[in-house]
Formats: structure tokens, sequence, C-alpha cells
């Protein structure tokens, strides 16, 4: 098969912004940490359970940003108050 004729794929690292709020300070890097901002991202806007293809169920990685570094007058996409039972 010539070079010209062979198809290429390029592969990107994607990374998005989601803001959230919660009722605790939290510290980078610990399991409690993972657990928490994982449960809040795991829920629609509306509160309801996120499916299983759902972006924020499949991440490989995330990061703790202080909002105001960031965040200026962004939307908060969930807070913990909104998650339904």
């Amino acid at each position: 098969m010539s070079e010209e004729s062979e198809k290429k794929s390029y592969r990107y690292l994607v990374t998005l912004r989601w803001y959230i709020e919660i009722d605790e300070k939290l510290v980078p890097g610990s399991e409690r940490s993972d657990e928490k901002i994982l449960e809040v991202l795991r829920h629609r806007i509306n509160g309801t359970t996120s499916c299983s293809t759902c972006p924020t169920r499949n991440q490989e990685g995330y990061a703790i940003l202080e909002h105001h570094d960031f965040m200026g007058d962004k939307t908060v996409y969930m807070t913990q108050d909104k998650i339904k039972e």
C-alpha cells in the first residue's frame, strides 16, 4: 500500500472545564476529593444522574483549580444542592 493512500489518524488531548460549587475545601489528589468532585460532576444540570456514556463518567484525570484564577463571572455548572436523591 502506498503512503499516499494510507489513512492517517491524529490524536489530541481535549480538556473541558466545569465550574462546580461544593460545601467544603478540597485537597488535590486525595481520595475524598476525587469522590466528591466526581459525584457532583456525574449529575446533569437539572440534578438527575448522568448516563454511563457521559464524558464525566469516563474521565482519565482532573485538576482542582481555585475558581478566582479562572472563573471570573462564569456560570456555575453544578452545585450540590441541585442534586436530586
